[in-house]
């Protein structure tokens, strides 16, 4: 992945928009992003981050506040990343949310924009949009990288002084840094997982064995019962704990197995008792049914007696009733055609009167002589009143239509006066309005000379404040670049000073060095240097010469050390302090300032005059404006109000004319009636009360011919019948409740013959079996009450018999089932335990107990490993930068109790000792921090498949090494560009800046930081 053009706009400290060419600077391969504090260099870090991802590396993200407020209110933050990965081209558009002022309120309040994204890639000469969405480019991106933003942030931009509190941490938080940078938290969703499984495991095992448990208490249960019974019956009681009290402990299932044996024997014996008992109950049952099936014919033949008796008494009373429904039934047969004729009479007579009473209330109708010439109904008289009340409906329209016209005129009048006397308004309102005009004309063209000394006067108040904040920093200002110069002389002599008496101790203590080896040769020992085991000359030191210690050279660095960085500071201060003070001379500051006062003043008067001229002008503007469009519009209405008043005029006249025209038409079609409703109600009365008459006539006649018709029918009916006239048939016919009631009676008389008779022949069937039995004497209720008696009696036994066998059967399933679930919860319960053990051995060593000696985690066993992995990468850059003499090494012992795993030590090659990362000095931490990260760049890089980096950014950290540590360290760091990779170090270190020529320098300023260029000697902007 490289990085090729990066666009900033209203992000960060950048207020205008900032371009940075990363092909230009890569043509270097190594470049320096520097920049005093604050002035966003990290913000250049910041945006090619937010462009990939959209959003900031670490803790910044939830500032959620990128745009700049140094940029204009309008002008919306925007970020332009141009990128390849592999032969790729990609450019990403990306804008965060922010809050524009709102158009409409004046700048009062705001509205928020949502974030923008735009991803495209360059295809065939034109760049082709891929995506719009903010998670839909985030995800393409990472897709493309191969690295999310975490690892981006990890791989591709090196936070150096995390890794120096990394070096320095114990176990604790190394493991908390490794967790965020490596994501093990799939390891601790195992453990987590491990721990789940294992209380599942648990429970169900438990569970499997309280089944178990539970099938051999209600086996223990059911023994107890039976035993306890047979005790009671047997008058003995079993001991509690006695062998007989419950299944035994050891072995539940041949206890089991005897009991059910003895259950078998049991319950044999009692269904043979059973079988005994019920061939004695049948014996009783027979006998019991015998004496009751002969008492029941006995009293049954005696009761046949006395029915039959009564039947024949019942027969002399049913005789006429039977007589008198047969002649009903010939006469139901004729009833049809007298009941239809009587019908048709009453009928007929109905009718003829209600035609006569039609008849007459439309001869009286006021209407009747008008249309009536005699007292008969003429042909036609319907279609005649049907025209007449057609006329007399369109003139009752007609007058409707009168009294609109009229209510229409009226208004018509009224709004014509209205619309003349608003023409009338309006054209004195537009000779006020001219008046304005003129008037407001002259005045404007005075003002616009006024206001056009506006900018001007501002460009003037604008650079006598100027000047007059000059005059007053520039004293100041001077003073303290002149204490900062003096200051800054004073610590680079000290400095000075202490690095030469560092060096002078270096020098000595590497003269003194065949002497101090010397000092611990021994007679017959090899030498270390060249391995002899003879010393004939040994260095010694000169007289008077005291020898230098590693503590006192060490010492005397780090005091060189810390006056270098005093004298580093007090430079940049004494530099910050000239440039500020040379700034502040060159733009006036050592001139009068009693002139520059009185010269501002005079700007800000003339301002404000010219100020108040043009917003006079922009007010007489508007009105002018105002007056223009109130002209043109007062002028068209007064012309409209002119028109629609003659309309309204016109339409008047019309309706007053067609008025007079219909009140002609209606009063020739009223006939007399004072109105055109009262007409047409009398038409529609009459026409409904002749349409009555003749209907009324015409069922009246309809009627007397069906009437002729049905007694022709009836004569042919009653020939034949035995009947002479229809008044015979109406006397023979019953009504309907004494037919009911005679053919009720006759019915149920021989429906109880035809049941004695079935009786009687029941009583001849059984009499021979009377006979078998050899006595014909009917069996009295003692004897039958005795033998009820002994028949419940054997029932009882045979129940009780019964219920034993049931009880013994019942409790010998029970036992069947409970050996059957004992040995499935056996069988079941065996590989639950056997998982629940493998488990929780598991379990122990992922979560560092049991038999893990190390006590060292699941997760921390993968983090340890990864920690191995970066040890060794980060040992090749170490031992770069150190001239091999360090190394980073991993260590898993254990510290006291605590858990093994995330140790990490630092190898010295010249004392051959591993000791402790804290005891590094400054400069060493630096160089091993940083090969810490670079080491960790590769292993992340390694993991996210092998992307190839080709732009690297390294954090500060140089200011802390030596001239010779610097040249080890930049060593390295131009390793770092093999293979056409770019490298970017942000730092402010003033060396860096002179080992370095490819820069780019960040400027910071009251309106925002500004991006240049520089190649050396050259600047480019």
């Amino acid at each position: 992945m490289r990085i090729h053009r990066l666009e900033m706009q209203a992000f960060g400290p950048f207020a205008d928009r900032q371009v940075i060419d990363f092909d230009q600077l890569g043509e270097h391969g190594l470049f320096l992003l520097n920049g005093p504090t604050g002035a966003g260099k990290t913000s250049v870090l910041d945006a090619i981050c937010f462009a990939l991802y959209g959003a900031v590396p670490g803790a910044r993200q939830q500032a959620r506040r990128l745009r700049s407020d140094h940029a204009d209110p309008q002008t919306a933050p925007e970020i332009v990343c141009e990128f390849s990965s592999g032969t790729r081209r990609f450019e990403v558009v990306r804008s965060p949310q922010w809050e524009r002022p709102a158009k409409r309120a004046g700048g009062r309040s705001t509205v928020t924009e949502q974030a923008k994204t735009l991803l495209r890639e360059y295809v065939d000469g034109a760049w082709v949009e891929k995506s719009s969405r903010n998670d839909e480019a985030s995800t393409e991106i990472t897709e493309l990288l191969g690295m999310n933003r975490e690892q981006f942030t990890r791989v591709v931009m090196l936070p150096q002084g995390d890794f120096a509190a990394f070096l320095r941490a114990d176990a604790a938080s190394r493991e908390q840094l490794l967790q965020q940078l490596f994501g093990t938290s799939r390891f601790e969703d195992i453990e987590r997982q491990l721990k789940l499984d294992l209380a599942e495991a648990t429970e169900r095992f438990d569970a499997a064995q309280a089944r178990s448990e539970h099938v051999l208490r209600r086996a223990d249960d059911e023994i107890r019962r039976y035993r306890t019974e047979q005790g009671a019956e047997s008058g003995d009681s079993p001991a509690p704990g006695s062998g007989q009290d419950s299944p035994a402990a050891d072995r539940p299932e041949e206890e089991i197995a005897v009991f059910r044996a003895e259950l078998d024997s049991r319950a044999a014996g009692a269904r043979k008792e059973l079988d005994e008992l019920g061939t004695e109950r049948e014996r009783a049952e027979r006998k019991l049914h015998e004496l009751e099936h002969r008492r029941a014919r006995g009293l049954a033949l005696q009761q046949l007696i006395r029915d039959e008796n009564e039947h024949r008494r019942a027969e002399a009373e049913i005789a006429p009733r039977r007589a008198a429904l047969q002649v009903h039934a010939a006469a139901a047969a004729v009833e049809g055609p007298v009941r239809a004729a009587d019908a048709a009479a009453q009928r007929t007579e109905t009718r003829r009167t209600a035609a006569a009473a039609a008849l007459t209330e439309l001869t009286e109708h006021a209407l009747a002589e008008e249309y009536l010439s005699s007292p008969e109904l003429p042909e036609g008289l319907e279609a005649l009143i049907g025209a007449d009340l057609a006329a007399a409906t369109a003139a009752l329209e007609d007058e409707k239509r009168i009294g609109e016209l009229r209510v229409l005129a009226r208004d018509e009048e009224t709004a014509a006066a209205g619309l003349r006397e608003r023409a009338e308004a309006a054209a004195a309102r537009l000779e006020a309005l001219r008046a304005e005009e003129t008037s407001l004309a002259g005045a404007a063209a005075e003002l616009e000379r006024l206001a056009a000394d506006q900018e001007r006067a501002g460009s003037d108040v604008a650079r006598a404040e100027e000047l007059a904040a000059a005059m007053a920093a520039y004293a100041s200002a001077r003073e303290h670049a002149e204490a900062a110069d003096a200051a800054a002389a004073e610590a680079r002599q000290e400095y000075q000073d202490l690095r030469e008496a560092w060096q002078d101790l270096l020098q000595a203590r590497l003269d003194q060095a065949a002497a101090e080896l010397a000092a611990g040769l021994a007679e017959d020992a090899p030498c270390p240097v060249c391995g002899g085991v003879e010393h004939p000359h040994p260095a010694t030191l000169g007289d008077g010469e005291a020898a230098v210690t590693r503590e006192e050279e060490q010492a005397a660095k780090a005091e060189a050390g810390r006056a270098e960085e005093a004298f580093e500071a007090a430079r940049r201060e004494a530099g910050a302090a000239a440039e500020e003070a040379a700034g502040l001379r060159a733009r006036g500051g050592d001139g009068d300032p009693g002139l520059a006062a009185e010269q501002l003043a005079a700007a800000r008067a003339e301002l404000e005059r010219a100020r108040s001229a043009a917003g006079a002008l922009l007010e007489t503007r508007h009105r002018l404006e105002g007056i223009g469009e109130e002209l043109a519009a007062t002028e068209a209405g007064r012309s409209q109000a002119l028109i629609q008043a003659a309309q309204a005029d016109s339409r008047a006249e019309s309706a007053r004319a067609q008025a007079a025209d219909l009140e002609a038409k209606v009063g020739a079609a009223l006939h007399g009636f004072a109105g055109a409703g009262e007409r047409v109600e009398a038409l529609t009365q009459f026409r409904r009360l002749a349409a009555a008459a003749r209907e009324a006539r015409a069922a009246a006649d309809a009627a007397g011919e069906e009437l002729d018709r049905l007694l022709r029918e009836l004569d042919t009916a009653l020939a034949g019948t035995g009947f002479a006239s229809a008044a015979d048939v109406r006397k023979a016919l019953l009504d309907p409740e004494t037919r009911d009631a005679y053919d009720h009676s006759v019915q149920e008389w021989e429906e109880t013959g035809r049941r004695l008779a079935l009786r009687r022949e029941g009583q001849d069937a059984s009499a021979p079996e009377d006979q078998d039995t050899g006595s014909s004497a009917v069996p009295d209720e003692e004897d039958i009450a005795e033998a009820a008696e002994q028949a419940a009696a054997a029932r009882k036994e045979q129940e009780d018999a019964a219920l034993l066998v049931r009880l013994l059967d019942g409790s010998a399933v029970r036992l069947s089932e409970y050996s059957a679930e004992l040995a499935a919860a056996l069988e079941e319960t065996a590989p639950l335990r056997a998982r629940r053990d493998l488990l929780q051995s598991v379990t122990d060593t992922v979560r560092g107990a049991g038999e893990n000696t190390y006590k060292m985690t699941l997760s921390t066993y993968v983090l340890a490993a990864r920690l191995e992995q970066v040890a060794a990468a980060a040992t090749e850059r170490l031992a770069a930068m150190t001239g091999g003499r360090y190394a980073l090494v991993h260590s898993d012992s254990k510290s006291g109790n605590r858990k093994a795993g995330l140790g990490l030590h630092v190898t010295d090659e010249w004392t051959g000792q591993r000791r402790d990362t804290s005891t590094l000095s400054g400069g060493e931490s630096f160089m091993a921090s940083l090969a810490l990260a670079l080491g960790l760049a590769d292993v992340v890089q390694q993991e996210a498949g092998g992307v190839n980096i080709e732009t690297l950014f390294v954090d500060e950290g140089f200011g802390s090494l030596d001239d010779q540590s610097l040249e080890q360290v930049m060593d390295a760091l131009e390793g770092l560009r093999d293979g056409g990779r770019v490298v970017g170090l942000v730092s402010h270190v003033g060396e860096m800046k002179q080992r370095i020529p490819a820069q780019l320098q960040i400027l910071k300023g009251r309106n925002g930081s500004t991006i240049r260029y520089s190649l050396g000697e050259a600047v480019l902007r």
